[in-house]
């Protein structure tokens, strides 16, 4: 039975987490000082702690410091949880030690996913240790894989909490509205969406054609809630259709919904997100055009409606991915953003230029 401690000062989150959580395979304990969570540790063992950022006195990442510090806690998987729309608060959690996060308001799926995934990692990694005494190197390195793939697993399961609920919100207007056909529809993608996010989160690699199908529903459901802002274009050419090559799940999404959110978005009309497919030797590449407001607005609304020390997590996730295709696989996985501008050097839009090595291996 896999024991977890929550630390929160906030008893309706304590008792949400406790209902989100329970089941027979779980005990859940929780406390609501950090004072009382160093005390119940030296007691008892857990699998797992999730500990909210801020707290009266000790707070969550002074906390974080005196678990990773101790000898005999260190090794215990922490996600920290946070209302905080702050990437210095995030930073500032992985810095320390974190495993994770979880941001308030707390979403089901996304937490049962990110508990099993710390939990799955312990164990995975407590395995490997008690194997690497008998192993050799090329068994480590073999570990070492394994472990990345589940991160990287995790990592694939993270679909924006933001985009779930834009979409829930865009097929409620068209409820509300009598809209019954684009309700239907929106049902029917997003349905799509998650079933195929779900299946492809415990794969390593998928046919390009599984990633155009679940990229195409992508931009329908996104379509279908932006309405007149967004058209888009898929250009391929059928011999790398027909070549049956594989690329890690949920690589072109990302970037996609990044031209999306920060420039699509913020037009009255008129977005066109344009995603072009070409070969050159050994690696696929995927450009990525929209007509957006460009990065540099963007950067500017985010700050006048975030303030001025906000940073893209996903964009940091999107780095961290790559970093980890790239050791994974023993091949470079690569990303260049390109501004782009008129001859009045006035901004046009954004092209991301992706470049995934074709010859990867299930």
């Amino acid at each position: 039975m896999d024991k977890i401690l929550i630390v929160d000062d906030d008893f309706f989150v304590l008792e949400q987490l406790k209902s989100l959580l329970s089941n027979n395979n779980r005990d859940i304990s929780f406390v609501a000082k950090a004072e009382l969570a160093i005390l119940r540790m030296e007691k008892e063992q857990f699998d797992l702690i999730l500990l909210d950022v801020n707290m009266p006195g000790i707070n969550g990442i002074e906390l974080l410091k005196k678990i990773r510090k101790s000898d005999s806690h260190n090794d215990i998987p922490v996600i920290m949880i946070t209302g905080d729309d702050d990437t210095a608060t995030f930073v500032n959690c992985f810095k320390n030690g974190a495993n994770d996060y979880i941001e308030k308001p707390i979403n089901t799926i996304i937490l049962n996913s990110r508990v099993n995934a710390a939990i799955n990692s312990r164990k995975q990694i407590k395995e490997n240790l008690e194997k690497s005494v008998k192993i050799s190197d090329f068994q480590i390195q073999l570990e070492r894989q394994k472990s990345i793939q589940h991160q990287l697993r995790s990592l694939v399961s993270r679909m924006n909490p933001h985009f779930i609920f834009n979409i829930l919100n865009s097929i409620q207007f068209h409820v509300l509205e009598n809209e019954q056909e684009l309700a239907l529809e929106g049902i029917s993608g997003f349905s799509k969406l998650i079933r195929t996010s779900l299946n492809q989160s415990e794969k390593d690699l998928i046919f390009l054609d599984e990633e155009l199908d679940f990229l195409n529903n992508y931009l329908f459901l996104e379509q279908n809630r932006l309405g007149e802002k967004l058209q888009f274009n898929i250009s391929i050419p059928e011999e790398i259709m027909e070549d049956e090559i594989m690329v890690p799940p949920m690589i072109i999404q990302p970037f996609v919904e990044n031209s999306i959110v920060h420039g699509i978005s913020n037009l009255k009309e008129g977005g066109i997100v344009d995603i072009i497919f070409s070969t050159i030797k050994d690696y696929l590449m995927v450009e990525i055009i929209d007509n957006g407001i460009g990065r540099e607005k963007a950067a500017l609304l985010k700050k006048q409606r975030r303030g001025s020390k906000y940073q893209s997590k996903a964009q940091s996730i999107i780095d961290l991915r790559m970093q980890m295709f790239s050791e994974l696989h023993k091949k470079n996985f690569t990303y260049e953003i390109i501004d782009l501008f008129n001859e009045k050097n006035i901004s046009i839009g954004t092209s991301v230029k992706l470049k995934i090595p074709i010859d990867l291996e299930e």
